[in-house]
């Protein structure tokens, strides 16, 4: 476990907000919008993969306030039937079942491309949001410079995975490198992009 000494954690009592934040976050554009058919079904896996990651990684705050929320895991952490029942969020996922065969194809086609990089051990920067309220007040780059100075430290590369072309450029800023590009298959046909920032 990477432990990050100049973020909040956020603690189990938090997590609804931290949900609630992300939702609100990407309430304007959601990559989840072109897989589930609507608002609530998105909002159950926003849930989820806060639950997940609170369970296996580490879900970080700037402050108590809790203004935008990061989440990391290991290389090795992936959402399945017993994480998910380890997690808490087993029943939630049920919600979402009719939409499974989707974000199967998503997560197959990720993994397949995924297998082309090579990496070995990593740092997965799994889902990164700032409220509404506190967009464009430097908390993005907060959260990326602490990453990257846990990178570091750890000496592990970082990984994400992007679905908006204007967060490559926003990436490359802080030395990410696109390591490959690929279209969703069907019924998603969207691209994304694969990134990593090596250590220095």
């Amino acid at each position: 476990m990477i432990h990050f000494n100049n973020l909040y954690k956020i603690n189990k009592t938090q997590l609804p907000l931290a949900t609630s934040v992300l939702i609100d976050a990407f309430s304007e554009a959601s990559a989840w919008d072109n897989i589930f058919s609507d608002k609530e079904k998105n909002n159950i896996l926003t849930e989820i993969m806060v639950k997940f990651c609170y369970k296996y990684g580490s879900l970080l705050s700037i402050s108590k306030q809790i203004e935008g929320v990061m989440a990391v895991v290991p290389h090795n952490k992936n959402m399945n039937v017993w994480t998910l029942l380890r997690s808490g969020a087993f029943f939630l996922s049920l919600k979402i079942a009719n939409e499974s065969k989707k974000f199967k194809i998503l997560s197959d086609a990720i993994d397949d491309a995924k297998k082309d990089l090579q990496l070995k051990e990593y740092i997965h920067l799994l889902i990164m949001g700032v409220s509404r309220d506190h967009q464009g007040k430097g908390f993005g780059g907060k959260f990326i410079t602490s990453l990257i100075n846990q990178s570091e430290k750890s000496e592990l590369p970082i990984y994400l995975e992007t679905q908006k072309e204007e967060n490559v450029t926003l990436y490359g800023k802080f030395g990410f490198t696109v390591k490959k590009e690929i279209t969703l298959p069907n019924p998603l046909s969207l691209p994304m992009w694969l990134m990593v920032r090596d250590v220095k």
